[in-house]
């Protein structure tokens, strides 16, 4: 699958909208190296994820692709979509541990 429209027309958008679990949020953004700000996680990167992960639900793995799709998906998301996401990054976000072990 390489044409954007037909990944588009293809993306299950109820696959993204409510967002995933946070635990599963936290267990793709631990596995992850960290970001250059260690204390940030955006809205932004965890539906990134999700559209990700709709796409190589349906077979796609081109990450210009994908990128492209979660650019327009976002763009074209209500207020109270991102909204979810926005909420789900805050809650996320002071618990990240990248790997490390959290120290206390």
């Amino acid at each position: 699958m390489t044409n954007f429209n037909t990944l588009l027309a293809n993306i299950n958008i109820n696959h993204m909208h409510p967002p995933p679990e946070i635990d599963e949020v936290l267990t793709f953004l631990n596995s992850k190296k960290p970001m250059r700000d260690h204390n940030r996680c955006h809205a932004y990167r965890i539906f990134r994820y999700s559209v990700a992960k709709e796409c190589n639900r349906i077979g796609e793995s081109n990450a210009i692709l994908i990128g492209r799709a979660t650019n327009h998906l976002w763009k074209n998301s209500t207020i109270l979509e991102k909204s979810e996401y926005c909420d789900l990054a805050q809650r996320v976000e002071p618990q990240i541990t990248y790997g490390k072990i959290p120290q206390f």
